[in-house]
């Protein structure tokens, strides 16, 4: 999504129009089916209580199948994935039916370690670019690559519940890159919008691997080997059993939005009853907030950052009526 010029004008005025949706993907980090709170104890699955200080990791490969099999081939993106930046925006496509996702954890041989065919000094990649400097680090040096995953915190090693000893996993080597077939089902969040929603369980993806003893383990050993192998032989990666349910019924008129560089232009039409909005990002963090009068109207954002954000309207009463995801 980083320094990529986007422009997108949602409307409603001919069949091939209806065709045309915006397309995001959220990865919701689990464990033990609840959403994960960074730092809170949680347990795998052996009982052992952690808690996590980072979880980063690498999608790429990206081929969405629709449509009765039609291959929609994004291969060429790289996303990184945070606890607090899950979303991935696809972009403005011809897609009525979502069926299926391929992908891949972690970044492909031809742009990881110093032999990918088309691998650059991770210095020449502007700031925010998903292969750039990360904090913390997902770089291991020009012969190393790329940590496909990093995962990092504390583990209970003395069954007392207080989680004391320390852990790391930073996933390595081009052996570790496997590609993943998922079936899905979509969500018509809006007439122009599907949303993906995919279960990451971190429980599952730590299966078999003691957390208490295992200590630092970055580059390519066991431990590091098995918990890529996990996401193939574990649903690692899965939905709930809601994840078809459509808001689209209980919107109200439409919602349309513009973005270029950092700049946002959101248009609402025939939205009766308006009293405000709001703005938030990925994290749910209110960015930006104003009053309206017209059921008719545009509102702009600048200097707004490269990501994913949720721009809803609200009645006097702060209900809720119309939604939209957008992306800059």
């Amino acid at each position: 999504m980083n320094n990529i010029f986007l422009t997108l004008i949602i409307t409603f005025s001919s069949a091939l129009t209806w065709a045309q949706q915006n397309v995001f993907i959220t990865f919701s980090p689990k464990v033990a089916n609840a959403d994960l709170v960074m730092g809170t104890n949680v347990s795998n699955l052996d009982g052992v209580d952690f808690n996590l200080e980072y979880f980063d990791y690498y999608i790429s490969g990206v081929h969405i199948i629709h449509d009765g099999g039609q291959d929609l081939d994004l291969s060429e993106n790289i996303y990184l994935i945070e606890p607090n930046n899950n979303v991935m925006y696809l972009g403005f496509w011809n897609i009525t039916n979502i069926e299926q996702i391929n992908f891949a954890v972690g970044v492909p041989p031809n742009l990881n370690t110093q032999n990918g065919a088309d691998a650059i000094d991770i210095s020449v990649y502007p700031h925010g670019h998903p292969l750039s400097f990360q904090e913390p680090s997902m770089y291991w040096g020009w012969t190393s690559g790329y940590a496909h995953v990093i995962i990092g915190g504390l583990a209970d090693s003395d069954g007392d519940n207080n989680p004391d000893a320390l852990f790391q996993i930073h996933n390595l080597d081009n052996s570790n890159y496997l590609p993943f077939e998922l079936p899905v089902v979509q969500t018509q969040s809006n007439p122009s919008q599907i949303d993906v929603y995919v279960n990451c369980n971190v429980d599952v993806w730590i299966k078999n691997i003691a957390i208490e003893t295992i200590g630092v383990q970055h580059g390519s050993n066991a431990e590091n080997v098995l918990m890529m192998q996990n996401i193939l032989t574990d649903p690692v990666f899965n939905q709930s059993a809601s994840a078809s349910l459509s808001n689209a019924s209980k919107e109200i008129g439409t919602l349309t939005f513009l973005s270029e560089n950092s700049t946002l232009s959101i248009t609402w039409k025939n939205i009766k009853g308006v009293d405000s909005y709001e703005l938030t990002d990925v994290s749910g963090k209110k960015v930006r907030t104003g009053a309206i009068l017209d059921e008719t109207g545009k509102v702009d954002f600048n200097n707004l950052s490269n990501g994913i954000y949720q721009f809803k309207i609200f009645d006097k009463n702060s209900n809720s009526l119309n939604t939209i995801k957008v992306a800059i």
